[in-house]
């Protein structure tokens, strides 16, 4: 794996990184904070401000800690409770953990060191609106006992990692979301719109982040796919 990914600077001035193995950014060069805010935040948990007190998400990709970090932000921002839950097979290493500038520009260092200093297979209480476990596996072979609201779902694109845009894997992420869960992706592939469809989703265009011109939003609207 790569251990030593390169470290970039995106348009909004948030860090981004290259991996060389999968030869691919883990988040947009435009505006890495930006393309996280847009996909995950406001297309998928403001949908639920003020019909609920308590959401419980999946993050497919724990990767650099970014989603994770802004959406305890957002918890303690609307005082809605949320149970964080998210898998890793490529942990990045403590280095370029410690490069990352999100903390700073985010105002909140030791809230993002946390997130990566936590131990694996573990469910922790960070504060009492936010709780959180990240899973040392791949999802392919992690077992998801849970039922969850939300999925933002942030594996490295399907050029790169086919397997995870497919329907036995999205199969796998419908069953696991409750009636009426949300799964948001910057991905807008056609394939991957149809394969969610097949499924059982119903699936929305959205206008993407700065440099992409959409997104996908998908519902669970039926009960099986």
């Amino acid at each position: 794996m790569d251990d030593n990914p390169e470290l970039i600077v995106s348009g909004d001035g948030s860090h981004t990184l290259f991996s060389s193995v999968f030869d691919t950014h883990y988040h947009s060069k435009h505006g890495a904070v930006t393309e996280s805010q847009v996909v995950y935040i406001q297309a998928a948990l403001d949908c639920l401000i003020g019909n609920t007190s308590y959401i419980d998400v999946f993050e497919m990709g724990f990767g650099t800690g970014l989603n994770a970090l802004l959406a305890y932000q957002w918890a303690d921002i609307h005082k809605i409770k949320i149970n964080y839950c998210t898998v890793e097979a490529h942990p990045v290493s403590d280095d370029v953990v410690k490069s990352l500038n999100y903390g700073v520009l985010l105002n909140d260092v030791d809230i993002f060191n946390r997130f990566h200093d936590l131990s694996w297979n573990t469910k922790h209480l960070m504060s009492p609106f936010f709780s959180f476990t990240k899973w040392h596996d791949k999802l392919e072979t992690l077992v998801l006992n849970e039922q969850f609201d939300v999925v933002f779902y942030d594996a490295f694109g399907p050029s790169d990692q086919p397997e995870l845009w497919q329907e036995p894997i999205l199969n796998k992420i419908f069953d696991c979301l409750r009636p009426a869960g949300i799964l948001t992706s910057f991905c807008a592939q056609g394939a991957f719109r149809r394969a969610l469809k097949q499924v059982g989703f119903s699936v929305e265009k959205l206008q993407g982040p700065p440099g992409k011109r959409e997104m996908t939003r998908a519902i669970k609207t039926s009960i099986h796919g």
